[in-house]
């Protein structure tokens, strides 16, 4: 079940007001109550919140407002797209090293929310890495940029791994960024599988799956230009590496460091970014490159 209340350090956010009446709310999940006690993040269509069970454990809720969908969005879809997440979810139980372990989801068709319940772990990787850089501040080492060097590849070796898990069961997300990964005590997990995007990205441009988070998800799941596949998640991770790096997406969508910040004095990351980071997707490289590379393998950290 759930973690014991003492067990998280899953950090509340401000509730912004349309999310207002869902704090202190009480929730059937496959006959299990959850109350919605302190959100921790969210999107355009849902959030997620640290919950208790009466039985005291803890658990996270991601709600999904139905009430806030576009006009001509097929609920019934979008309803069947959360479970076949949930369903891939538990295919993928020899993977709960890389993977949120989900309790169940359920539909409330009276308060229009869908509900997915599932492990409650701490720091989102955004938050562990502005927090990181704050401490780093006082006591800045050389070789380190953002973040310290030796966390940087440290989170980067576990978000390959992760990747290559994705890749395993044929999964594309075509959203990953920072905020879908979340640490449970050192290790970090993804906490979805982008399956119910993939529906509400459906709802833009023809049947390209236009959607995404711009600067992390791949140009072409926003612009349509290319087919998306497993090359937008290539991508993500090397946008997440720039975060780690400078501290920003590459609003730029380039390898190149932002305005008025030097490169980085790593040669391994910069060959990363510079791999990663291609506006044209047949010019990524392959999972396998990434797991083979040195900056993945070998032991130097910059």
């Amino acid at each position: 079940m759930g973690n014991r209340l003492a067990n998280s350090n899953f950090s509340a956010k401000p509730i912004p007001p349309e999310d207002l009446w869902l704090q202190n709310q009480t929730f059937r999940v496959r006959q299990q109550l959850y109350t919605l006690l302190d959100r921790c993040g969210g999107g355009a269509f849902g959030s997620v919140w640290a919950s208790s069970t009466p039985q005291g454990h803890r658990a996270a809720v991601k709600v999904f407002d139905l009430n806030r969908l576009r006009p001509g969005m097929n609920v019934n879809r979008l309803v069947q797209s959360f479970q076949d997440e949930v369903q891939m979810i538990y295919r993928m139980r020899g993977a709960e090293r890389y993977v949120v372990h989900v309790y169940g989801f359920d539909f409330d068709a009276q308060r229009r929310v869908a509900l997915l319940a599932m492990e409650l772990g701490g720091e989102s990787l955004q938050d562990r890495a502005t927090n990181l850089y704050q401490s780093s501040l006082k006591s800045p080492m050389i070789g380190d940029d953002f973040i310290p060097a030796r966390e940087r590849k440290h989170f980067w070796i576990q978000l390959v791994n992760i990747i290559l898990v994705l890749h395993h069961y044929n999964i594309v997300h075509r959203d990953l960024k920072p905020a879908n990964f979340v640490f449970f005590g050192p290790l970090l997990k993804v906490i979805d599988l982008g399956i119910a995007q993939k529906e509400i990205s459906r709802y833009g441009v023809g049947q390209n799956l236009i959607g995404g988070t711009r600067f992390y998800s791949g140009p072409e799941c926003l612009s349509g230009q290319y087919p998306v596949t497993s090359k937008a998640d290539i991508w993500s991770l090397g946008a997440i590496l720039y975060f780690l790096t400078y501290g920003t997406p590459p609003l730029l969508e380039s390898f190149y460091p932002p305005p008025n910040i030097p490169p980085t004095r790593s040669s391994l990351v910069k060959n990363l970014l510079h791999a990663c980071l291609q506006r044209n997707p047949s010019r990524r490289p392959t999972h396998q490159w990434l797991a083979q590379h040195p900056f993945t393998v070998g032991p130097a950290v910059v």
